[in-house]
C-alpha cells in the first residue's frame, strides 16, 4: 500500500503543471523575446530549483531525525495549545 494516498494522481498533475510551464517558457523567451517577460520566467524556474532543493533537505533531514531520535523521543509536532 502506498504511503501517499493518490500518489498516481499527484505526480501527474506536477508532470503536467511543469510541462506546461516549460511550453509558456519556450513561447515566452524564443518567440516573444521581451526582456521582462524573459526576466520573470528564469526567476520562476529559479524559484523552482531552489523550492526542490529546500524540500529534498528538509525531507531527508526530517527522516534522518526520526530514524537518530533517541527511544522515548517524540518526533512528531505536539499541539500544546489550550483549547478550551
Amino acid at each position: 500500500m502506498n504511503a501517499i494516498p493518490n500518489l498516481r494522481v499527484v505526480i501527474g498533475a506536477c508532470i503536467v503543471a511543469v510541462s506546461g510551464y516549460a511550453l509558456f517558457s519556450i513561447y515566452a523567451v524564443v518567440i516573444l523575446k521581451d526582456a521582462t517577460m524573459t526576466g520573470d520566467v528564469i526567476g520562476t524556474w529559479k524559484s523552482f530549483a531552489v523550492a526542490a532543493f529546500t524540500f529534498w533537505i528538509g525531507s531527508s533531514s526530517g527522516g534522518k531525525a526520526k530514524a537518530d531520535a533517541p527511544a522515548g523521543t517524540p518526533t512528531d509536532p505536539v499541539n500544546t495549545k489550550d483549547v478550551s
